[in-house]
């Protein structure tokens, strides 16, 4: 008994498709070619970004010994084995090819398929949907003059809600966010400790899976020293992991800063719904990530006079978060100026 081949997708195929059939002005197509590719790289991300956090958390410890950077060695390529493995069967599983060019994927990351989408949407009369893509291609690309003139076109018609006009890419973070500062607004306070508590949980998922992205670099500047190499390609993606943290730009400088600002909302949700404890613990962490802030200084000192000190525990993925981006800055300023020094001692 013979079973029939399975059919697989190639994503660069259907990326080339769109872009063809635009430029022969087969809108219909283009929208479907199109909204597949953004389907397909989603999928694509998710099997990439799935493995890699797998095989960070499960790369199996042996017994080898830490002789001359053994360890080191021996974590890369236990996650090389786990890593092939894990892609092969990932695709395997939902019918991809895994070799996309790099051109594509930089394409698809910089959510080049909107500006075509935007275009084959208008041309097909569907305003809103061609709003939305034009909204969601400006986010990315805030400086873009054209597309700014496109969205204000778009909210002008009869037919385009501004309301729903949305970024088709937005985070579940950022909706929860907006929730939570609408529940604080009307003083629902259960409802802002719920919204924010889930917006807090899904910014640290959402930039661990950013931050796992970052793993596929271009190629660095080679050198024949090993080290140099390697630290080049270190850098690459420190650099890479730090700026996942634009994505709370232009409201916020860093991702400590939306945590903190999440920390206040849930402190004074917490007061207000008498859990005093939990109050606390929010002001402890707020507090390791800002030591000088006057209010919460104050609000500490409020709350001590209600529970014991020791109810003053600071919450632990905060903290990590916290640590883990303080000693990424202080590599890559590190990284950066030693490069700095090697660059001005060539050039005397």
């Amino acid at each position: 008994m013979s079973c029939k081949s399975l059919k697989f997708t190639s994503l660069d195929k259907v990326y080339q498709k769109g872009v063809d059939a635009y430029s022969k002005e087969r809108w219909s197509e283009c929208i479907v070619q199109f909204e597949e590719s953004l389907h397909l790289y989603t999928l694509h991300k998710a099997v990439i970004v799935n493995c890699r956090l797998k095989c960070k958390s499960e790369t199996p410890k042996t017994e080898i010994e830490n002789i001359e950077d053994l360890k080191v060695f021996e974590y890369f390529i236990n996650a090389r084995q786990c890593l092939t493995q894990c892609q092969q069967k990932g695709f395997d599983d939902v019918h991809m090819y895994n070799n996309v060019t790099n051109t594509v994927i930089e394409y698809l990351q910089a959510k080049k398929p909107y500006s075509y989408l935007h275009m084959c949407y208008f041309q097909m009369n569907d305003l809103p949907k061609a709003a939305s893509a034009t909204y969601t291609y400006l986010v990315a690309h805030p400086d873009d003059v054209e597309m700014k003139k496109n969205v204000d076109y778009y909210v002008q018609q009869p037919e385009v809600d501004e309301k729903e006009v949305t970024d088709l890419e937005r985070d579940d973070y950022q909706v929860l966010y907006k929730l939570g500062i609408q529940a604080y607004n009307q003083k629902k306070w259960d409802e802002t400790v719920y919204n924010m508590e889930e917006a807090l949980s899904h910014f640290l998922s959402w930039e661990n899976s950013c931050r796992a992205e970052c793993d596929r670099q271009p190629e660095q500047e080679w050198s024949p020293e090993f080290a140099i190499t390697v630290s080049n390609n270190i850098a690459s993606v420190l650099t890479c992991r730090q700026r996942c943290q634009e994505d709370v730009k232009p409201r916020y400088n860093s991702g400590v800063e939306i945590l903190a600002d999440i920390l206040n909302y849930i402190q004074i949700s917490y007061y207000h719904l008498d859990r005093i404890d939990n109050a606390a613990k929010a002001v402890a962490t707020y507090l390791a990530l800002f030591p000088n802030d006057e209010d919460m200084l104050e609000n500490r000192i409020i709350y001590k006079s209600l529970i014991d000190e020791k109810k003053f525990v600071e919450i632990p993925d905060i903290i990590y978060y916290f640590k883990r981006d303080k000693n990424e800055k202080q590599l890559l300023d590190f990284f950066h100026k030693e490069d700095n020094s090697d660059l001005n001692a060539n050039t005397v």
